[in-house]
């Protein structure tokens, strides 16, 4: 092989050597600079966390905790059943309210309300519908309001609830107080705190004494009812 060829054959290596470097030494650039910058960027987002975090502790620990730190009675205070506080939960209040638009779950909630306490107080009437409220999220009743008003209604004088079954026909007369327990129902069925009655799912008239009373646990008194719950 003559001087020249191989001459010629070294650069051409040369050349070749000098471009795979310069690639090499951008692959290894841009490689250990996308890693450096994912570090930081990294580094960034747990800061970030951590701040969030810290967001939802002080958080947890302020509101929250001071929330459940608070008795019944005086959530009873800040919930507007309270003796000095009736101008802000009352009859009067509830009729300046606009008339709801209704479902089916709340017509039934109203019925029941009406039927049971349209003559009891504001507090009298809330207690029966919380009661209602708590037998649907209860597993021992049906999962829906109208489920739970008509359980037993084909069996007279033995039904949950005794004007579905006391052979009578039932007529709403009272349209202005009807109209109030339906604003009445549309505020029951918002996600609230339900604490007038203990959790109770049972109740009946003071001027009654039912047997079944004595196997259960006496939660409240308000207005004409008694209440229990499971024991």
């Amino acid at each position: 092989m003559s001087y020249s060829l191989c001459f010629l054959i070294n650069k051409i290596m040369n050349y070749y050597r000098k471009i795979l470097i310069s690639i090499l030494f951008n692959f290894f650039f841009i490689f250990f600079y996308n890693l450096g910058y994912a570090e930081e960027l990294n580094s960034k987002l747990e800061t970030k966390e951590v701040d969030y975090l810290k967001l939802l502790k002080d958080f947890v620990e302020s509101d929250l905790f001071l929330i459940s730190s608070l008795d019944q009675n005086i959530l009873k205070n800040l919930s507007g059943f309270a003796s000095y506080d009736r101008g802000k939960f009352s009859f009067v209040a509830l009729d300046k309210l606009p008339q709801p638009k209704t479902s089916s779950e709340m017509k039934c909630l109203a019925e029941a309300i009406y039927f049971e306490a349209r003559g009891e107080s504001i507090e009298g009437q809330y207690a029966v519908g919380e009661v209602i409220i708590n037998r649907v999220l209860s597993t021992e009743f049906p999962n829906s309001i109208c489920g739970v008003i008509s359980e037993g209604a084909n069996r007279l004088n033995a039904c949950q609830f005794s004007y579905n079954c006391d052979g009578k026909l039932e007529t709403i007369n009272e349209k202005k107080i009807y109209g109030r327990i339906l604003k009445l129902s549309k505020i029951l069925l918002e996600p609230s705190a339900r604490f007038l009655t203990g959790g109770a799912t049972f109740y009946h008239s003071k001027f009654v004494s039912p047997s079944w009373s004595k196997k259960f646990l006496k939660t409240n008194e308000i207005g004409n009812h008694v209440f229990y719950k499971l024991p």
